[in-house]
């Protein structure tokens, strides 16, 4: 006998079960915004594979791709994360000019690689003893089904993660990108989120007051869609957003009151400044500064983590160079916590919760201490190695650590964490106030992280340079070349989508012989490029000048060949 037939059989227990749902829908309604109706979930792609995870090393790298550090829940839907379901059915709609019937599926992946994300057949470097992920999102959008703690609420929510700007695309023996293949750890050369976040904005303002369409959108993408869901996108997610989206248009007509990024550039510190409450209400900031997004290679030999050096271990000597040997499970734990923080801006948790991922970011350490970056794609003058290393060895390995002496591929041997100043664009380290570092230390993190004031910047470690462009802390550079001829160097070029040169090693370029480096007319971006003008606040092409002014050229070129097996 089934429910229907006892419910028609005993009146009681269908008028039980209607009190129950009028109850339930009450209860939200009532209580939405405060404790019983907070809810929260895992990164689906994550949960794959968890019971496959044996070693530290493979709970590494998965939870690096996929991992969601506890960041999918109506804390961070409120800050950071996305609706997931809600967000694709705006962008969705914004690429087929409102027409419901033309939205598929099928155009998701286009959606989120023209911001840069990728949406790959595989990844090159993912270890042959685990099994192959299954990729159902954007990699770098950690997305899972969050549902209620007390009530019976849940809805889907993205969120950004490690893999949105440290993995990028493989290239090919001419320097092309290849969209099928992904490599983790390398930076993400393409990754724009200030085009995505003002995408789904203009999106969320155009298609998101109608309530229907964006409903009828979210059935025609994800027919699964459960009933719970879709009352809670219906009657909750949804009118919060348009209050949301309304509120932010009138006070700067934009998602965030900052610029978030470049292409392969991130504003980490107005996020934190955001996330601490340390930007005025209504305010909009326009001195923004961008960060490079560095390769992850040779980075647990640091002391001091981001490009300032702000975040060092405590209770450590910030300049002590660092041996293999230095590298234990100490150490590696010491890095996690720092590492653990960078959720907070990122991924918008709150400091307990960051907390919670220093084991999880752990795990990451583990990997990263086997990490190597993709090897170098194209031909590579051997004759001149010899030369180059010995020119690398007198003239930088005191700032950016010594190599071994092996030409195929030389491993990092000692890092000094030099800091100093070597002319660049000093905006950047100047933005970091006291404020912003004493509210660090006074929170629950100030355990795990000494945080300070800078004037210079660290030498980073130089493994996976040769897939780094642009160069410099703030991505103004586009080769390796003009970085070593600094009277050549661009007043402008693009980045984002970009081919790479594998000669100038660094963004593929025409000179136009007025301070322009254009995109070959022969490639097509893959991704929406963003303007690099070095003439704007914090975007300086100065410094790292002198340091090859004695270099004769036959000694540039040999340098730059043997840069490309770091």
């Amino acid at each position: 006998m089934n429910t229907k037939d006892i419910s028609m059989r005993n009146p009681h227990v269908l008028l039980l079960s209607v009190a129950v749902v009028i109850f339930s829908c009450f209860a939200v309604f009532y209580f939405w915004g405060t404790e019983l109706t907070k809810f929260s979930g895992r990164s689906s792609e994550y949960a794959l594979l968890e019971d496959t995870l044996s070693t530290e090393d493979q709970k590494g790298i998965a939870y690096f791709a996929f991992g969601d550090f506890s960041a999918l829940d109506s804390d961070s839907l409120r800050v950071s994360a996305s609706p997931w379901k809600l967000s694709t059915a705006a962008l969705a709609l914004a690429a087929a000019d409102g027409e419901l019937n033309d939205i598929s599926t099928d155009q998701v992946p286009h959606i989120f690689r023209q911001y840069g994300f990728h949406f790959p057949e595989r990844i090159g470097n993912w270890p042959e003893d685990l099994a192959a992920p299954e990729l159902l999102w954007p990699l770098g959008q950690n997305v899972g089904y969050a549902k209620g703690h007390m009530l019976p609420i849940g809805v889907t929510i993205g969120n950004i993660g490690c893999a949105a700007c440290h993995s990028s695309v493989m290239y090919t023996a001419d320097g092309s990108p290849d969209l099928d293949r992904v490599w983790l750890g390398m930076p993400n050369g393409s990754i724009n989120l200030e085009a995505y976040t003002q995408a789904l904005f203009q999106a969320m303002l155009d298609y998101g007051v109608n309530t229907e369409l964006m409903l009828a959108a979210v059935d025609r993408l994800y027919p699964e869609t459960s009933l719970s869901e879709a009352f809670t996108l219906r009657w909750f997610i949804l009118p919060e957003m348009k209050a949301l989206i309304a509120k932010r248009n009138s006070e700067f007509g934009r998602l965030l009151p900052f610029r978030t990024s470049l292409a392969g550039a991130t504003n980490g510190l107005d996020s934190l400044k955001r996330r601490l409450g340390l930007i005025p209400e209504g305010a909009v900031l326009t001195e923004s500064i961008f960060n490079s997004v560095p390769d992850l290679g040779g980075r647990l030999w640091r002391t001091k983590l981001l490009n300032t050096g702000t975040y060092a271990i405590p209770n450590i000597d910030r300049n002590a160079t660092i041996w293999p040997a230095d590298i234990d499970e100490g150490h590696r734990r010491d890095l996690a916590g720092i590492i653990a923080y960078f959720t907070v801006p990122s991924m918008g948790v709150k400091t307990e919760v960051a907390l919670t991922s220093i084991e999880p970011s752990l795990w990451i350490t583990r990997w990263m201490q086997h990490y190597k970056p993709q090897p170098f794609p194209g031909d590579i003058d051997r004759a001149l190695l010899p030369l180059g290393k010995q020119v690398y060895a007198q003239n930088c390995a005191s700032c950016h650590g010594t190599y071994s002496d092996n030409l195929d591929a030389p491993e990092l041997l000692s890092f000094p964490n030099w800091e100093g100043n070597v002319g660049t664009d000093p905006q950047r380290a100047l933005l970091l106030t006291k404020e912003i570092a004493d509210t660090v230390n006074s929170s629950l993190f100030g355990q795990h992280i000494s945080a300070r004031t800078v004037t210079s910047y660290t030498a980073p470690p130089l493994t996976g340079i040769w897939a780094s462009a642009p160069y410099f802390h703030n991505g103004s550079v586009p080769t390796l070349w003009h970085l070593m001829n600094p009277e050549s160097r661009p007043t402008r070029f693009k980045v984002g989508g970009h081919r790479l040169d594998l000669d100038l090693v660094g963004i593929a370029g025409i000179d136009d012989g007025e301070g322009g480096w254009l995109p070959p007319d022969d490639h097509s971006p893959w991704s929406i490029p963003a303007d690099v003008d070095t003439n704007a606040f914090g975007l300086s092409k100065s410094g790292h000048e002198q340091e090859f002014v004695h270099l004769s050229e036959d000694q540039k070129l040999a340098l730059l060949e043997y840069l490309k097996l770091l």
